[in-house]
């Protein structure tokens, strides 16, 4: 996954924006030997990070759902600039992203989508994606959230 595709979305759904700040990131954890999934959630967040629930997700699901928070419009009070969700930057780097998320979720044996009980790395107001992305090397964590 690049971590630039989703710094540059980020940096464009915060620029204009009224009280709305998104948080978009991606980590890669090895497993020399088994891990349990709050091990390595622990081990990409912090230990800090407490797993709330987890369940497995069907594959198909997991970009409908990140597109649904990411181009989310908000409201009069607060959400990312109404030009924003509709400029062709955006809309590009929405379509790079979704063909990444695609490839990596084909290629895992299992995704699940998960919460934080405590420990979130940015604190989720308006909407929030966790999912732990499991295959035979390593695991990856997309996370995603916007606040106020």
């Amino acid at each position: 996954m690049d971590h630039q595709v989703l710094e540059e979305i980020a940096k464009i759904l915060n620029a204009d924006a009224r009280n709305y700040t998104v948080f978009l990131q991606f980590f890669e954890v090895s497993l020399p030997k088994p891990a349990g999934k709050e091990t390595i959630i622990k081990t990409a967040l912090g230990a800090d990070a407490t797993l709330g629930g987890i369940q497995e997700v069907e594959k198909a699901s997991v970009w409908p759902n990140l597109k649904l928070a990411l181009l989310y419009a908000g409201d009069n009070g607060a959400g990312p600039a109404a030009a924003t969700i509709q400029s062709e930057r955006l809309l590009v780097l929405m379509g790079v992203l979704e063909n990444e998320v695609r490839y990596l979720v084909d290629a895992a044996n299992t995704t699940e989508s998960f919460w934080l009980q405590g420990g979130h790395p940015a604190y989720p107001v308006f909407w929030d994606f966790a999912y732990l992305i499991l295959g035979k090397a390593g695991a990856s964590i997309l996370i995603g959230s916007s606040s106020d």
